[in-house]
């Protein structure tokens, strides 16, 4: 069989770009299923990390409390040798240790009680302190001390928590328990202490696991993972479904990963690996997707370059495989006036809206499609950019404000995402023209937030002012996604090299949530799971900060 030229450049061309394309294909959806399924994995890795972190922490500030008063405790009682034995001092002095731990408790969250309890052989009487919170107002009420002597040492359900601690000579976090006493299932840390080889008590403090566990209960791992609680033997303590006591064995289809905690028990999250692959499966569509056209336009170019057959075909298919390859240098700069001329002509103008394409898509890249501001990427970009100046001394001063919509669930239940979509365009629009100086950016799905420097810096205060007289202007508008109603935040740093930019986003998000708050009281609306969830991160932040 006879081949033209033309067919042979035409299967020639084709082949190399069906191989290239494919290798392309290949390699590309090879890396991104390796890449995203790893960056799942790691990101669940991450939230389990974050869960374990805040339950040591409960754990650990209940340790403190615990060794510090037991620490306060005990050196009383060596300094007064007739501390527990006198019977005109005794009642004193466990009335100051009731005040004391009174004044104290109250800066723990989670305590259900605090106790301390003597030996009876020694006080010869049930002397001790019991500080029980109230479900009621929340505050510790003073409790009659559990008689021990009433008990046999073996009644773990009742004074475990006394003997267990007392024999091991050491601090014990008991495994959660029911404890009859106060009706409440708890898990308790208990410190035992000792005159020589004598044990004259105990100083405990207990949590209330149910607070726990139904904290733990809204933890969501991807779309329907979930966490729980497992003791040192791998039996459950907590679990969604699954009754205490047994085992926990996953699925071939889940994915459970283990965190020791710092009292003893494990945090165990699981969620399905059909759910931490969806992300890489959703880029493997993508990519093959993109595969697919590429090869499709790459193929249409390639039967388009067949067609010129002529004498300075060699060269025009040489300046055409550079183009094809990503070299916008090609040159097809033929001056003839027939087919090939043409042909060349075309390739100039192919070349320079592929040019214009790249650069509109480089545009788009940092564009918001909905509301025509910057997004997200481009304001990671700008940060970039803000560094270099504050580092260079051209920008001495900065703020940060944040906006967060309301109303926009309802708004999207209620009248469709369509609508929605224009209360975020309408919000938008109206913080452009206030902020008229700075850029803005969508950094989420209803936040947006603007860089304040130079004249919308100073004038932030005037400007706060417009936006609220502006928002209060369309209350009355005939449509809700025209009642146009912004939350806003503003941190300010004034000396910006020494200010990073994270602590000034932070100090901008926790004014706008305490913004967001205000105007839900206002209107009488409850604050959502996640606004909640956002104050709380801010409090531990504090905390933290404080305790720091």
């Amino acid at each position: 069989m006879r081949f033209s030229i033309q067919s042979k450049i035409l299967i020639l061309s084709l082949s190399s770009t069906l191989i290239g394309t494919l290798s392309l294909g290949i390699l590309s959806t090879l890396f991104i299923s390796r890449t995203t399924q790893r960056n799942s994995m790691q990101y669940m890795k991450d939230q389990a990390n974050n869960e374990a972190a805040k339950l040591n922490y409960l754990f650990e500030s209940h340790e403190k409390y615990t060794m510090a008063a037991a620490a306060g405790i005990q050196s009383q009682i060596n300094e007064d040798s007739t501390f527990l034995t006198n019977p005109e001092k005794i009642e004193k002095n466990i009335e100051g240790l009731r005040e004391r731990l009174s004044s104290t408790i109250n800066n723990l969250s989670g305590t259900k009680s605090v106790f301390v309890n003597f030996n009876p052989d020694i006080t010869h009487s049930p002397q001790g302190v019991y500080l029980v919170r109230s479900p009621i107002d929340g505050a510790f009420h003073s409790r009659a001390s559990t008689n021990i002597k009433q008990y046999s040492p073996s009644d773990m359900e009742h004074v475990g928590w006394y003997y267990k601690p007392v024999m091991t000579g050491n601090p014990v976090w008991m495994p959660p328990y029911f404890n009859k006493n106060i009706n409440a299932y708890i898990i308790s840390y208990v410190i035992p202490m000792f005159r020589g080889n004598k044990d004259i008590g105990v100083v405990g403090i207990d949590i209330d696991f149910e607070q726990l566990t139904n904290q733990l209960s809204q933890v969501h791992f991807m779309q329907s993972g979930f966490a729980f609680l497992e003791d040192a033997e791998g039996l459950i303590v907590y679990h969604p479904t699954i009754p205490n006591g047994l085992t926990f064995k996953p699925e071939d289809d889940q994915v459970k990963l283990s965190i020791p905690l710092s009292n003893g028990m494990k945090l165990v999250t699981v969620a399905p690996i059909l759910e931490i692959n969806a992300q890489r499966d959703k880029h493997i569509k993508q990519s093959i997707i993109f595969i697919l056209l590429l090869l499709a336009i790459t193929t249409t170019i390639t039967i388009f370059f067949s067609r010129s057959i002529t004498k300075p075909l060699k060269e025009l298919t040489k300046e055409a495989k550079k183009m094809i390859t990503g070299d916008m240098n090609a040159d097809f700069n033929i001056q003839q006036n027939d087919e090939i001329g043409e042909l060349a002509k075309s390739f100039l103008a192919a070349k320079f809206h592929i040019i214009q394409h790249m650069k509109q898509m480089q545009g788009l890249a940092f564009q918001d499609s909905l509301t025509g501001v910057r997004n997200k990427m481009a304001y990671d970009a700008y940060l970039e950019e803000l560094k270099g100046r504050i580092e260079s001394g051209e920008v001495k001063s900065y703020g940060i404000a944040i906006f967060d919509t309301n109303n926009l669930k309802e708004i999207n239940d209620t009248y469709g995402h369509e609508n929605g979509n224009s209360y975020l365009i309408n919000s938008c629009r109206l913080l452009c023209q206030i902020f008229a100086h700075s850029p803005i950016f969508r950094i989420g799905g209803d936040e947006f937030l603007a860089v304040l420097i130079g004249r919308d810096l100073e004038n932030r205060q005037d400007l706060l002012i417009q936006l609220k007289e502006s928002m209060d202007l369309t209350k009355n508008a005939s449509f809700p996604w025209k009642q146009i109603s912004i939350a806003c935040g503003i941190g300010v740093a004034e000396l910006a090299k020494i200010t990073t930019i994270e602590e000034v986003f932070n100090k901008a998000d926790k004014s706008m949530y305490e913004n967001k708050r205000a105007i839900k009281i206002a209107e009488h609306r409850p604050l959502s799971r996640d606004e909640e969830m956002h104050e709380e991160k801010h409090a531990e932040s504090d905390t933290e900060k404080d305790d720091a």
